[in-house]
């Protein structure tokens, strides 16, 4: 069988989707020596392909808004070209005019155009809604990582349950060593600091992580808070607020780091602040309990079941349960201890490997059982 798979998000900086995606090809490499595999991208593929019946066909643009337009129109062809039996899009869009006989996949992170639209560049906002809406109706079957996530779709849109899977995603991978010395001066050796990882964008809720920060009295006990994560968008009046905060030596914009860093900030964190609005998933969640590191998340969308009991869950629009979760672990040892254990234990339930056997039985279903065992 011949599975084509858009991957443009592997064509630009790793972020959400595009670490997403590059774990769940990792998986597919080693399990499937049965059929053929084509990363197709405008731009290109930062991704080695090590599996046989693998190949990239890519091209050279790094324009974002291009690869919307090529999707489009070179990807069916492509499609015709290379006789693809599916094509997978992982990030909420497919090409609309395939040859009848490809099947689609289409996996939705989340509906963020929907629950949360003025948290999006206007850009954004309407390739998704767009888009995403189109290839939802269209697709063969839709994939999404968690429960809450299909139950956003089942509530925008009129489709078919059938169609709807949820594939849990497995834990994003870091380096096996780490050969980094911290000495930005949000997080030198020695000093304590609460951690935030994500996109500068509102949903991240900023400004709520600042006013408890505030609250719990960082010169006393003597910490920081450090901020992770690509610029993002709407962030501007959070910025200016930093740069004149009073506490401002004690916060830290460190920005995008790479993988094997931002495992050791990991390690050295207090705990991992994610109050977020609204999330598909939360990477971050699994990522830091995968180093030992204490959450504090937020218990709506899908945090709740990402986190399980492992996590302190709290309202992201209360300030108050913010800080108050702050001082617990602060101030307790033995609860940091104990959450450790927890979240140790609860990342055992996310395997990228169970992740992309799932997703090879929806191929083969849609194939028509054509897909040949691992």
């Amino acid at each position: 069988m011949n599975i084509g798979i858009d991957a443009r998000p592997l064509s630009y900086r790793l972020t959400g989707i595009g670490i997403f995606l590059k774990n769940l090809l990792d998986a597919l490499q080693q399990i499937d020596r049965a059929n053929d595999y084509y990363l197709l991208s405008n731009g290109p593929i930062h991704y080695d392909v090590k599996n046989p019946r693998w190949s990239k066909i890519e091209g050279r643009s790094t324009n974002k808004f291009t690869g919307v337009i090529w999707l489009q129109s070179a990807a069916p062809l492509l499609a015709i070209r290379k006789k693809l039996d599916i094509f997978w899009g992982p990030r909420h869009n497919i090409p609309l005019f395939l040859p009848a006989y490809t099947k689609t996949v289409l996996t939705i992170h989340d509906v963020m155009h929907r629950v949360f639209p003025e948290t999006m560049t206007l850009q954004n906002f309407v390739t998704e809604r767009v888009m995403a809406t189109r290839s939802i109706k269209k697709a063969n079957r839709i994939v999404t990582d968690s429960l809450s996530t299909a139950s956003d779709i089942r509530n925008y849109y009129r489709i078919d349950s059938n169609k709807l899977v949820v594939i849990h995603p497995g834990i994003p991978s870091f380096p096996e060593e780490s050969t980094t010395t911290l000495q930005s001066d949000g997080f030198l050796p020695g000093r304590r600091y609460f951690l935030v990882v994500g996109t500068l964008d509102p949903r991240k809720n900023f400004s709520r992580i600042m006013n408890a920060f505030e609250r719990i009295n960082p010169e006393k006990h003597d910490i920081s808070l450090v901020f992770v994560g690509t610029e993002g968008w709407k962030n501007s009046f959070f910025r200016n607020a930093v740069a004149s905060h009073p506490l401002r030596n004690r916060i830290c914009m460190a920005g995008y780091v790479g993988r094997e860093q931002l495992k050791e900030i990991y390690q050295h964190a207090i705990c991992l602040l994610f109050p977020s609005l609204y999330e598909g998933f939360g990477f971050p969640i699994l990522e830091a309990m995968s180093c030992g590191t204490p959450v504090i998340s937020s218990d709506l969308s899908s945090m709740p079941e990402v986190a399980g009991d492992a996590a302190i869950l709290i309202n992201p629009y209360r300030v108050e349960e913010i800080a108050a979760a702050m001082l617990r672990i602060l101030e307790d040892p033995k609860l940091r201890g104990r959450m450790k254990r927890m979240g140790l234990e609860r990342v055992k339930a996310f395997s990228w490997e169970r992740s992309a056997v799932q997703m090879m039985s929806e191929f083969r279903t849609l194939g028509g059982n054509k897909v040949l065992s691992k």
